[in-house]
């Protein structure tokens, strides 16, 4: 599959064998997979639909940022389809520094907004990690309160390497995050967090090769020509997670979309 970013492997910290995850791209980029291995073979656990044409959803201008939506996307959101139903957006909004939405589909009650769910962004612009936060709401005279979940940070090569997804748990307002789409569903939030996860390491990834000149054919919106013969896609590229669910009960097994 030439001209599509690498694949990306997501493993529990400390296993680098123990594979986990699989995130595939395919049509240039433009619909994305994350597989999780089985006895029957890899089976599909969400979709990824980034927008058709463009850069990485963090090169898009603030004046984009605000157009997608869950059940349509929009020139600066990926839209996400997962097992049991599930659907949820990415949007970049970041102005300075990206800042990414996830959001799920209006509910009945207020059919033109969506829901918010958790957010992804850098303390500071120039700061090595991105943080996993959501807000808690007590009223509409009192300030939301920011809650702090987890990290997304390079690993050292003492440690292995790669990307280290992590997500803490130590109060219980930073564990009320596996409760967040009811009892049961732990396993849909660790979709929802790895997907985007997975959108910033992507975005990243176009960001440097844009940065060496090597513009891909398309990025995780679409993007530049790269100019010459394209590599397929390489399976080295791991995602260790640290500490990712560990107090949660056991999760149903996942099944295809």
């Amino acid at each position: 599959m030439p001209d599509h970013l690498p694949t990306l492997i997501v493993t529990p910290h400390g296993k680098p064998a123990h594979i986990l995850y699989t995130y595939l791209h395919t049509n240039v980029n433009k619909e994305n997979y994350l597989l999780t291995p089985s006895d029957a073979g890899d089976l599909c656990v969400a979709k990824l639909f980034p927008p058709p044409t463009g850069a990485g959803l963090s090169s898009r201008s603030s004046s984009n940022s605000h157009g997608g939506s869950g059940a349509g996307g929009g020139a600066n959101s990926v839209r996400c389809e997962a097992s049991r139903n599930l659907k949820w957006s990415i949007t970049q909004s970041g102005i300075q520094s990206p800042i990414y939405k996830l959001t799920l589909p209006p509910s009945p009650d207020a059919p033109q907004q969506e829901q918010p769910l958790f957010q992804v962004s850098k303390p500071n612009p120039n700061a090595g990690w991105w943080t996993l936060f959501y807000f808690t709401y007590a009223g509409h005279l009192i300030p939301p309160k920011r809650i702090e979940f987890g990290r997304i940070q390079k690993n050292s090569p003492e440690s292995g390497g790669g990307t280290r997804v992590a997500i803490t748990g130590k109060t219980d307002e930073e564990k009320a995050v596996w409760k967040t789409l009811g009892e049961g569903n732990e396993d849909m939030v660790e979709w929802i967090v790895l997907c985007a996860a997975l959108t910033v390491l992507d975005d990243e990834i176009v960001q440097a090769a844009e940065k060496a000149g090597l513009g891909l054919t398309a990025g995780p919106m679409g993007s530049k020509s790269r100019g010459g013969p394209s590599q397929p896609p390489i399976r080295q590229n791991t995602v260790p997670i640290s500490n990712f669910n560990p107090s949660a009960p056991n999760r149903p097994p996942p099944g295809p979309t």
